[in-house]
């Protein structure tokens, strides 16, 4: 494989996609299984022609934005799902290094333009729970399986970040630490030109 272009991964999007779907399904069952309680009618109950006392009012103060909050939540996973799959079905390639310039696909970075590689301030190539940022603990649990490479650059004056995890790749950790390692390179180029400049 090339170790100047990644390519996006078949077989982990396809997982990723089955999993975000999974949990839209989940939280749209729980808002319809909510809805249901809220519209039926209490059970009347026959005491032989007396009427009992009407039941004390339930109040919950997140009811009326549990069903709300479970519908965002499922149309965001349905739209990583979506994402994910579209990734999966086309294969595009995420990120390639040509002509002294990083360029990523756009549902990886914000800027719009290529990423000059000298604009590249850190690349950390490691195990995906020892990368720099923040995450929960139950994340930071899940990410000792995974190797991830962290870019932060600098750009008009504005700092960005890229993440890439393995199992976005194809070709998986190997492949990310060849292009990782062919980035440095690049990097050096553009350092060692600039001295001379």
């Amino acid at each position: 494989m090339n170790p100047s272009i990644l390519h996006f991964s078949r077989a982990g999007n396809a997982l990723k996609a089955l999993f975000f779907i999974g949990f839209a399904a989940l939280a749209f069952v729980v808002a319809g299984a909510l809805h249901r309680e809220d519209a039926a009618p209490p059970p009347r109950i026959d005491f032989d022609g007396a009427v009992p006392p009407p039941p004390a009012p339930r109040r919950d103060p997140l009811a009326p934005v549990k069903i709300p909050a479970l519908i965002v939540a499922g149309g965001v996973c349905l739209f990583l799902a979506g994402r994910h799959g579209a990734r999966m079905v086309t294969r595009r390639v995420a990120a390639r290094i040509e002509g002294g310039h990083l360029h990523c696909h756009a549902s990886l970075v914000s800027a719009a333009e290529p990423i000059p590689v000298a604009a590249i301030v850190d690349a950390v190539f490691d195990r995906a729970d020892r990368l720099p940022g923040e995450g929960s603990g139950a994340v930071r649990l899940g990410a000792r399986l995974r190797h991830g490479l962290y870019l932060r650059y600098m750009v008009d004056g504005s700092l960005g970040e890229l993440r890439l995890a393995d199992n976005d790749i194809d070709g998986g950790a190997e492949q990310l630490r060849r292009f990782a390692a062919h980035l440095d390179a690049w990097r050096q180029s553009a350092a060692r030109t600039a001295q001379r400049g």
